[in-house]
């Protein structure tokens, strides 16, 4: 096999399959120029190890945890070095960097090979011209492959090392370091002997595409691929704006949206568990990314199956298709969600609740055939009695001429013929769009973050309110049991949806639908249209003179706001419905590294907190994690922050900025801000 290079174009072709692919940079300097950053650096062997594979048999995406030799004994076998091919008869050596997806094919016969794994780094300190050579000609992540013009010298030696290594002994293992380092040596001098062997740099790009593809359920950052990959993290921003023409993290977005779109058309897994399987903690925020970057919900999306997923992404990965997974997709949902018994589990429930449904919807019929009417057989009421119905009759008549009414909601249309007089509600912003029109709900779910069923600042102003479960988990028997003529639901409750529809008329409003929207569909079902309008007049006359105060108070300081969590710490952006409130409707200036993301938050671990860089920090707090941000506020990371220093980081609760994102909270957020800036509220 021969491979010619095309230095301008930094494409190879391989005279033995005839085909092109694109390799990334060229390395032009010689092995000896980097002679240099060999010998500067501080080298550790990691591990060695010797396998084998029979004919037929085959390694395939194995990455490499660290730099490597690769050193074939016996046999041949056809090695890839992330898509690059070496055809190793007998004695081949190849080498590649921390990150490089290594494959082994075609094995022929019985195939016998060590791997010599070791880290380098450059000793601190050095030359500039030895730190910018090893920023850009880095030897130790460089892919080559050559068969050895003298093998039994390099052989013997590798045997005689994994010998030692075997010991496990201190003394030992020195003397391993030192005969690597005489390794290196050989395997350099016969390499050099070579003529037209050219060290390559490893495809940053593909290697990042096919650890996101093995990966993208996990919580992934910028700095955690540049760890992975062992490059800086502009460097490979840059070579994938190069070559996609969009970011590394735009790209990991693209590819759980695919997995979601195939999840949502081919399963019926529940709206929370998609999320959680591509890498979404917060159902939430999967639902606003999914929407953002596919034009529709993931709720509409899976009642469109037919639709194709290439004509609904707003972006297309184009000629790089998704990968597809060795092991069988069937087997991958069961280990990764919980499969066939957590999906048992819930039709079990949703079963249970159907046939207590049944048996209270005949007692319920069976009630309303009786005679009603409180006062048979009683007393007459008092004057005082009638003068206060007589009030109540006008106001019931006034509300009555809203009605009928159509709603339109995700499922259709509903139209209601009265006032629905017991409303069970499944989101906890529901209950503050209730209270704000002077209603009250009958029963709803709570926060699962708050330890009380009901915010504090809400509590005064509810009677008597059914607890119903949490909104990812609502408790149906609870809801059929408050007997309710009206359920207000979210694709949340998708799952449920149908048992819903049985105990009463159920509308479904989108869980991301602006809170100004939801307001004016609830001035409708509650047949006070005005009382809404009067409220968001207000808000906007209260946000545009706050908006000037800020500005002219704050000019160009920086706000952020952020969220702790076991993981790291979370930070919205103004994509974020609260975000939103403070970089739109108030006007407040978000730090450049806040500006750029594009999703709804973006998580960082502690240490990066500080390289946010905003002047003023609002610090959400829960029930949940409160221990969380108590270590985190010990820390000496978090101690460094100029915010922290200067006492300009404020605690907020989240179940006001986050969880009941109804009129009452939001504007308790615009008091708060113009408390901490201004002195007022």
């Amino acid at each position: 096999m021969k491979i010619f290079f095309d230095n301008e174009n930094d494409y190879y072709y391989n005279e033995r399959i005839g085909s092109c692919k694109w390799l990334g940079k060229v390395d032009m300097m010689t092995l000896l120029e980097q002679l240099p950053l060999w010998n500067h650096a501080a080298i550790r062997v990691l591990d060695i190890r010797r396998s084998t594979l029979r004919s037929r048999e085959s390694v395939h995406g194995f990455r490499l945890p660290a730099s490597a030799f690769l050193v074939a004994v016996t046999g041949n076998a056809k090695i890839l070095i992330d898509g690059v091919e070496h055809i190793a008869d007998c004695c081949y050596v190849c080498h590649a960097g921390k990150g490089a997806t290594l494959d082994i094919i075609q094995v022929t016969e019985k195939f016998d090979y060590y791997f010599i794994f070791y880290k380098a780094v450059l000793v601190l300190p050095s030359r500039k011209e030895l730190l910018n050579a090893y920023r850009d000609h880095n030897p130790f992540q460089m892919q080559y492959g050559f068969a050895l013009a003298y093998p039994l010298g390099i052989l013997s030696r590798v045997e005689q090392m994994y010998s030692y290594w075997l010991l496990d002994a201190q003394l030992e293992r020195f003397h391993v370091r030192a005969m690597f380092h005489q390794l290196v040596y050989d395997l350099l001098q016969q390499l050099h002997a070579h003529e037209g062997t050219t060290a390559v740099q490893p495809d940053y790009v593909s290697q990042t595409i096919r650890y996101m593809e093995e990966r993208f359920a996990d919580p992934i950052s910028l700095q955690d691929l540049a760890n992975v990959l062992n490059c800086n993290e502009r460097k490979l921003q840059r070579l994938f704006k190069a070559k996609l023409r969009i970011g590394p993290m735009e790209y990991l977005i693209q590819v759980r949206m695919n997995h979601a779109q195939g999840m949502l058309m081919n399963t019926n897994l529940p709206l929370k568990v998609i999320a959680e399987s591509v890498g979404y903690g917060d159902s939430y925020y999967f639902s606003r990314a999914f929407k953002k970057h596919c034009g529709v919900s993931p709720l509409h999306f899976r009642q469109n199956r037919r639709i194709s997923a290439s004509s609904m992404s707003r972006y297309s990965i184009g000629s790089h298709p998704i990968l597809s997974y060795n092991d069988d997709c069937d087997n991958h949902y069961q280990q990764t969600y919980g499969g066939v018994i957590e999906m048992n589990r819930s039709k079990r429930s949703v079963l249970a609740v159907s046939l207590m449904l049944s048996l209270i919807l005949l007692l319920s019929a069976c009630t309303t055939g009786n005679g009603t009417g409180n006062n048979a057989g009683g007393a007459s009421p008092t004057g005082s009695q009638s003068n206060v119905a007589a009030s109540n009759n006008n106001t019931a008549q006034a509300t009555q001429q809203a009605y009928p009414v159509v709603i339109k909601h995700m499922k259709g249309e509903l139209t209601l013929e009265q006032h629905p007089s017991k409303i069970a509600v499944l989101d906890t912003k529901f209950v503050d769009q209730l209270v704000t029109l002077n209603e009250q709900p009958a029963g709803s779910v709570k926060a699962a973050a708050d330890k009380s069923d009901f915010p504090a600042y809400l509590t005064d102003k509810l009677t008597d309110v059914k607890l119903l479960g949490t909104r990812d988990e609502p408790n149906l028997e609870a809801i059929a049991a408050m007997e309710p003529d009206l359920i207000i639901c979210t694709e949340f409750q998708e799952k449920v949806y149908e048992s819903l529809s049985k105990i009463a008329p159920t509308i479904m409003l989108d869980f991301n639908e602006d809170w100004r929207d939801t307001l004016v569909t609830f001035g409708k079902i509650v047949g006070n249209a005005e009382e809404a309008t009067n409220v968001l007049e207000a808000y906007n006359e209260k946000t545009s003179k706050l908006k000037e105060e800020l500005k002219a108070k704050l000019g160009d300081q920086t706000v952020a706001l952020i969220r702790p969590r076991d993981e790291g710490v979370r930070i919205h952006t103004a994509g974020h419905r609260t975000g939103a409130i403070l970089y739109n409707d108030l006007g407040l200036s978000a730090p450049q590294q806040v500006i750029d993301e594009q999703d709804t938050a973006y998580q960082v671990p502690l240490e990066a907190l500080p390289e946010v860089g905003a002047d003023h920090y609002f610090l959400v707090q829960d029930d949940m994690f409160k221990e969380i941000v108590e270590e985190f506020q010990q820390t000496e990371t978090w101690k460094s922050i100029e915010a922290v220093k200067n006492n300009q980081v404020y605690d907020v609760d989240s179940n006001v900025w986050i969880a009941y994102y109804g009129p009452i909270a939001i504007n308790m957020i615009v008091d708060r801000v113009a408390e901490i800036f201004i002195g007022t509220a």
